[in-house]
């Protein structure tokens, strides 16, 4: 990947696979604010939920491995793999800092996807593959997932519209891959999102070297009773059926 390597990250640790097949990856990306000021929210939506982040040296391996990590301006939160509540956490930072706040999902290493939330709200999504998760949907339902490159451009500082534009195509995953602009990096794949973060002033937090950029922290949240897990997510749609 072209993620430009850091010699000053608070807490450099050795991911054994940075890439590994068959990925569930997530992350936020919080557009014009601190590391600290994400930090303070993050740890405050995992306090109130029972949980808790703590600035600590961890392996990948260790289901609370989190990093967060500032460029551009903007942060990048890089989360647990076993952590589920990304969509609830990106509303509730989005809502907090009063700015526009992305979720990423890498699913299966079959596609990319991100929600757009503006001052806790949703103003956009995108999925190359809509019906991946359900082939029955109406031509609506596929089309509130294409995705708006120009509320992107209107919400994240320098970034023009066609800078963008390319990557918000959908998939036949029987053609021949393709880049969306020539100097990315990625085709239409999974890791794609990277070459997609970098347009928008994010860097995905792991060097090409296996190594985290930024400060690492042990994030974690109970696993919510029974009662909790009835609780509709944020971006819950009827074909957003990541583990069904």
């Amino acid at each position: 990947m072209n993620v430009e390597s850091k010699t000053n990250f608070d807490l450099p640790i050795k991911l054994n696979n940075s890439k590994p097949m068959g990925l569930f990856l997530s992350m936020s990306g919080v557009i014009g604010k601190s590391k600290e000021d994400v930090e303070k929210y993050l740890k405050e939506y995992a306090k109130n939920n029972g949980g808790d982040l703590l600035k600590k040296s961890l392996e990948n391996e260790n289901p609370n491995f989190c990093v967060l990590n500032e460029k551009n301006g903007n942060v990048t939160v890089f989360y647990p793999s076993g952590f589920n509540e990304f969509g609830d956490v990106s509303k509730y930072l989005s809502e907090k800092l009063n700015c526009p706040v992305f979720f990423f999902h890498i699913h299966d290493g079959d596609l990319w996807l991100y929600f757009l939330y503006n001052k806790g709200e949703l103003v956009d999504q995108f999925n190359p593959i809509p019906d991946y998760w359900d082939d029955n949907l109406s031509e609506t339902e596929i089309d509130e997932q294409k995705g708006n490159p120009q509320i992107v451009e209107e919400l994240v500082p320098n970034v023009k519209k066609e800078d963008i534009a390319n990557y918000y195509v959908r998939w036949d995953l029987e053609a021949e891959p393709f880049k969306a602009y020539p100097q990315d990096e990625f085709t239409n794949e999974d890791w794609q999102v990277v070459d997609y973060m970098n347009k928008i002033g994010l860097e995905y937090p792991i060097s090409d070297n296996g190594i985290a950029l930024g400060t690492v922290y042990k994030f974690w949240i109970p696993e919510p009773t029974e009662k909790n897990k009835e609780k509709k997510s944020y971006t819950s749609k009827k074909w957003w059926k990541f583990w069904n």
